[in-house]
C-alpha cells in the first residue's frame, strides 16, 4: 500500500489544463488513476469515480469546506449546518430526501414542464433576432431564475435577484476565503428573501412547488427549518449551474449545424443530444468528497478526514469507457451512467426538473432560431467546473 505523498501531482492551474482540461484530464487517466493536488486526491478512473460518489465510506466535505473558508458564525452557517449538504449517510439525510424526491421523481418533475415551457417561451420571445445579444444575460441566468420564481409563486422581476445570489454562493466551491464574506452576504439576503416567500405563499396557497412543501411540512415531513433550507437549497444550486449549462449547451449544439438542423426536424432527440453535451464538456468538472474513516482506496490509504475528488470530466473522456471521446456523437448509448447529478444518497434531487428546464431552452431555440450564429463564447476551467464567461449570438444568423 501506497502514501498521499507517493501519488503524482496534478496542477489545476497549469496553462495546458485551462486551455484543454478534458484532453488533459484523458491523458493523465491513461498514465494512472489517483493523483494529488493541492486541493486533496484526484480520482481520474470511471468506476473509482463512481465508487467514491456512492460509497459508504465517503461522506460530504461541506463541514470541512466551511472550516476552510472560516465562514463566521450567523445565519449563513446555520443554513450549512442545518441543510442537507452538511449531512452524511444515515437517519437525517435519508429523512430530509424523501419529501423532495416525492415531489421531483422523473414522473413528479414533469408537473412542472407546462409551466418550465411557458416560462421559456415567453422569455426567448422578446428577444432581438437582428443584432448580437448577451445570451447570458438574455437567456442562460433569466430562465433557471425565473423557472424558481415559478416554483416560489415569486414575482418574475425576483429573477435577477435570484440569479446573482447564486452565482455568489456557489463561490463556496472555488475553496478561497477570499468570497467568504460576500457569500455569507448573500446567503443572509437570500434566506430572508426565503421567509417573506413562505410567509406570503403561505397566505395564498396553490399548486406550486413551494406550496407543496409548505404542506409537506405541516404534515410533519419536515420541520420549519427544514422547508426553509430546501427552499433556500433550491435557489442556491439550480441558477448558476443550470445558467452555465445551458450556454455549454447552446455552444456545442449550435456550433454544429448539421445536429442543430437535425434537432429542429425531430425534438424527440433533444435528450439524447443533451446527455451527450455534459458527457462531452459536463460543466461539473469534479465532485467532492471526504472520507468518513481511513480507506484503502487502489492501493493507496487515505486516513480519515482526506479530502477526495471524483474527476467527472476525466472518466468521460477515458476510451475505456467511452470509445473516441473527443468525438461528439449524439448517438452513444447511454451506458455507463453519467456521473454528473452524482449518485446513490448523493443524487442530485432537482436533478430531473433541471434537464427538463434545458429540453426546454434548446427544443425552442432549434425549431425558432435555425441559423442562430455564436459571434462571442469564452469558457473559464477550474478544477471543479466549466463555466461560460461571456456568450453573444445573432438569432437569426
Amino acid at each position: 500500500m501506497t502514501g498521499i505523498s507517493n501519488l503524482p501531482e496534478i496542477d489545476f492551474s497549469a496553462a495546458h489544463y485551462r486551455k484543454a482540461p478534458l484532453s488533459t484530464l484523458a491523458g493523465y487517466a491513461k498514465r494512472f488513476k489517483l493523483a494529488r493536488s493541492e486541493r486533496g486526491v484526484e480520482i481520474l478512473d470511471y468506476d473509482l469515480c463512481r465508487d467514491v460518489i456512492v460509497n459508504r465510506r465517503f461522506g460530504t466535505a461541506h463541514p470541512g469546506l466551511m472550516a476552510l473558508l472560516g465562514m463566521p458564525e450567523g445565519p449563513a452557517l446555520h443554513y450549512k449546518r442545518h441543510s442537507i449538504s452538511f449531512h452524511n449517510r444515515g437517519e437525517t439525510r435519508r429523512r430530509l430526501r424523501v419529501p423532495l424526491t416525492t415531489l421531483m421523481s422523473p414522473k413528479s418533475s414533469e408537473q412542472f414542464r407546462n409551466g418550465i415551457r411557458q416560462v421559456v417561451h415567453e422569455t426567448l420571445a422578446s428577444l432581438p433576432r437582428d443584432r448580437p445579444i448577451d445570451l447570458i444575460a438574455a437567456l442562460c441566468d433569466p430562465i433557471p431564475s425565473r423557472v424558481y420564481c415559478y416554483w416560489v409563486d415569486a414575482p418574475m422581476a425576483d429573477a435577477d435577484f435570484i440569479a446573482r445570489s447564486s452565482h455568489i454562493v456557489q463561490q463556496v466551491h472555488t475553496r478561497n476565503p477570499e468570497t467568504t464574506q460576500a457569500v455569507t452576504e448573500s446567503f443572509k439576503a437570500l434566506l430572508e428573501y426565503v421567509d417573506r416567500r413562505i410567509k406570503a405563499v403561505r397566505q395564498a396557497p396553490s399548486d406550486s412547488l413551494l406550496s407543496q412543501l409548505i404542506r409537506a411540512a405541516e404534515t410533519g415531513q419536515l420541520s420549519e427549518d427544514d422547508l426553509r433550507n430546501w427552499v433556500v437549497k433550491l435557489a442556491e444550486a439550480n441558477t448558476d449551474n443550470s445558467s452555465h449549462q445551458i450556454a455549454i449547451a447552446v455552444i456545442e449544439l449550435s456550433s454544429r449545424p448539421e445536429i442543430w438542423a437535425m434537432l429542429a426536424r425531430d425534438p424527440s432527440l433533444v435528450p439524447q443530444a443533451l446527455r451527450e453535451v455534459m458527457r462531452y464538456h459536463p460543466r461539473s468538472l469534479s465532485t467532492s468528497r471526504e472520507t468518513l474513516e481511513d480507506v484503502n482506496l487502489a492501493g493507496v490509504s487515505l486516513p480519515e478526514g482526506t479530502a477526495v475528488f471524483a474527476n467527472i470530466g476525466a472518466a468521460y473522456w477515458n476510451e475505456n469507457y467511452f470509445p473516441n471521446p473527443d468525438q461528439f456523437d449524439i448517438n452513444r448509448p447511454d451506458k455507463p451512467a453519467h456521473l454528473n447529478f452524482g449518485g446513490g444518497v448523493f443524487s442530485c434531487i432537482g436533478r430531473f426538473a433541471v434537464t427538463i428546464e434545458i429540453e426546454e431552452v434548446i427544443a425552442y431555440m432549434v425549431a425558432h432560431f435555425p441559423a442562430l450564429r455564436i459571434t462571442k463564447s469564452v469558457f473559464s476551467h477550474s478544477a471543479m467546473f466549466t463555466s461560460v464567461t461571456a456568450l453573444a449570438a445573432v438569432l437569426d444568423g
